[in-house]
């Protein structure tokens, strides 16, 4: 009985973290990987417990902001602006330095940024800001959640340790989704 509760569990996150297919009005085909990842973003967020005083109220705003110009930064700022998670309207910001953080819930990474991962993951520490990137080792270098392309499927790395850090909780529900990583460890 646990074991196919489980399973029913699994379909249902399954099926949530699949919205790009129903969100953008588009078939299975037509769906672009960077339209899948924002998606993910969002959902990524849905699944976050900030701590308190994370936000300056009930319905502040909650900020997803981009380093690095990338289309999955355009398709959030097309498909994502304006949506809400709980009663946070979500803003998007595009940064230029890891330095501009400050109110940012979530910061995306993309691999166009060059070599900005350490001093983001520096500029991040102690604030509860969730830190996703598309960056080869991103998660093992203090990243709380990477994107991979395995066998033509995108999957996703979460270090445990850096969310704990950044005082964020994650769902047990995306973690059962996710591939957990150490920092520090290379990828075998």
């Amino acid at each position: 009985m646990k074991r196919s509760r489980r399973h029913l569990e699994i379909a249902a996150m399954l099926a949530v973290l699949c919205w790009p297919f129903t969100c953008f009005g588009a078939s299975a085909p037509s769906v672009t990987e960077d339209q899948i990842k924002a998606a993910y973003l969002f959902n990524f967020a849905k699944f976050i417990e900030w701590p308190q005083g994370a936000f300056t109220s009930d319905s502040a705003p909650i900020h997803f902001c981009t380093l690095g110009r990338s289309p999955v930064a355009d398709e959030l700022d097309a498909s994502v602006r304006g949506k809400s998670i709980d009663a946070h309207t979500i803003e998007i910001r595009h940064l230029h330095a890891p330095e501009e953080i400050k109110d940012c819930h979530l910061v995306f990474l993309s691999a166009g940024a060059g070599k900005q991962e350490q001093k983001l993951v520096q500029a991040a520490k102690g604030l509860p800001v969730l830190l996703v990137a598309e960056i080869p080792e991103f998660a093992r270098v203090g990243g709380t959640i990477n994107f991979l392309m395995e066998d033509g499927k995108l999957v996703f790395e979460v270090n445990i340790s850096a969310a704990e850090n950044a005082h964020l909780k994650i769902s047990s529900k995306l973690l059962a989704l996710a591939r957990i990583v150490s920092e520090g460890k290379p990828r075998q």
